[in-house]
């Protein structure tokens, strides 16, 4: 059967974070940095479509890729494990200093991906150096106003300038963007086939781009690549009135209303879980989707 069971679900996910827990720190920094690097790549994919249609909607509509990829393939994006850590140390299978271990690493991991692809695209974009980002020209350089604008304006414009209430606005921005990104990992859990997975995943992850929230590994993208290709803004700022809400956010999102609303509604006990029979295959199939191996 082609679905399963909150139940189910949850308790799958509960063994995937607690297993999560134990992933050495070369997995961790591994997967993350393949999973910051794609969302990179995917961020690229959206503006350049968007900016060739003249359809922002459009390349939002194309952007979910690379997160269907780290779905498929088990790697580590630490807005997901927002979630799923704190269930599986409620329910007894982690702590929180493995936790908080696996958060670290992960970001870090995510960052060193996002930085790597940010560094191939500016020298890409600019043509090793030998072209004027800034100036009227061809597609790349569009792409790369673009980033610089993003950068500028999600950090100094839309933020910074705000003081107080623009860090509170950036942290609300990202606990929507993650509560959408969990949404669209935790939907895709559901079903066990390939077309099943990728629609469901699709749809939330188009949203929050479509909408404009605030995602870290994603603006670890845009706001390293912003100050490398020469937007002016000091990486202090982006670290304090970006990086800094944006994770906090995306922490409350993923923890609060997904990891800790489908803890409270659909944790079962052992012996109430039905089948009574313990799914094995089940819970294999959930870890390795989740990136627990």
């Amino acid at each position: 059967m082609d679905y399963v069971l909150p139940n189910e679900l949850v308790d799958g996910m509960i063994a995937a974070g607690g297993k999560k827990a134990t992933v050495s720190v070369k997995n961790l920094l591994l997967r993350g940095f393949y999973s910051g690097a794609i969302l990179g790549l995917a961020v690229i994919l959206a503006l350049t479509v968007g900016i060739q249609s003249k359809m922002p909607f459009l390349g939002s509509v194309l952007f979910p890729f690379g997160f269907v990829s780290i779905v498929l393939f088990g790697m580590e994006l630490v807005t997901g494990n927002f979630a799923l850590l704190p269930m599986a140390t409620w329910a007894g299978k982690s702590t929180w200093s493995a936790t908080f271990r696996n958060w670290s690493w992960v970001w870090i991991g995510n960052f060193i991906g996002t930085l790597v692809v940010a560094i191939i695209m500016a020298i890409s974009l600019t043509s090793g150096g030998t072209i004027d980002p800034a100036a009227d020209g061809g597609m790349w350089q569009k792409v790369a106003q673009k980033i610089i604008s993003l950068n500028i304006l999600n950090v100094e414009k839309k933020y910074e300038a705000l003081g107080s209430l623009g860090f509170f606005l950036a942290f609300l921005r990202g606990l929507v963007a993650n509560w959408l990104v969990c949404l669209g990992v935790t939907l895709a859990l559901v079903s066990k086939s390939v077309p099943g997975k990728l629609l469901a995943c699709w749809l939330p992850i188009t949203a929050f781009q479509t909408m404009g929230m605030e995602h870290i590994v994603v603006n670890q993208f845009l706001h390293t690549a912003g100050p490398i290709l020469g937007s002016g803004v000091p990486f202090t700022k982006v670290i304090f009135w970006n990086f800094l809400p944006v994770t906090l956010g995306n922490i409350v999102g993923g923890m609060v209303f997904i990891g800790m609303l489908f803890y409270s509604t659909h944790r079962t006990k052992l012996d109430n879980v039905l089948p009574r029979e313990k799914d094995e295959k089940l819970e294999r199939e959930l870890a390795a989707e989740l990136g627990a191996r």
